[in-house]
């Protein structure tokens, strides 16, 4: 089974700019697959492992944004910027960050090659949308109350994406 660890982000990592923004959450899981895996094949992977499949059909059932394989392939190529209710908010040879809706949540993608292995990134961040009784920026209750679930989650679907890729 894949290993997934928690780690800071990269230096360069596109989600980067929203560590500083007080009140944000943000995260980084890592794992590591042989091979040079491109971003496109990465992408296509990730949003189509069986534990992805399952959010895309709650996704479409729920707030009416289905998605399809095709809609995968082409936001992983470029020819496209949205996915069900993500839209690419920034993107480069080795990165994918998008933002759902106009809200508070991102999802980040990165794919570095190592000689013979590459590495993958997949983050979030979280953006505050309240403030507590100090006017201090922070998380609203929901995104507090499902962040272990949050984690769990994430590290679940980078070792499926890794999984598919071997």
């Amino acid at each position: 089974m894949p290993s997934v660890i928690s780690i800071a982000l990269p230096a360069n990592a596109l989600l980067g700019k929203y560590l500083a923004q007080d009140g944000a959450y943000t995260d980084c899981y890592m794992t590591t697959v042989s091979g040079d895996v491109s971003l496109e094949q990465f992408v296509n992977v990730f949003f189509d492992t069986w534990l992805f499949r399952i959010e895309r059909k709650i996704l479409s059932a729920t707030i009416g944004k289905p998605s399809t394989q095709r809609d995968i392939a082409n936001l992983a190529t470029g020819t496209a910027d949205r996915l069900a209710a993500w839209h690419v908010e920034e993107r480069n040879t080795d990165q994918l960050l998008l933002a759902v809706g106009t809200g508070p949540i991102r999802t980040w993608l990165m794919r570095k090659c190592d000689g013979d292995k590459t590495h993958l990134y997949f983050g979030s961040a979280i953006l505050p949308m309240a403030r507590d009784g100090q006017g201090r920026a922070r998380m609203g209750f929901t995104f507090r109350a499902l962040l272990g679930f949050h984690k769990i989650y994430a590290r679940a679907l980078l070792r499926a994406a890794a999984k598919s890729l071997r």
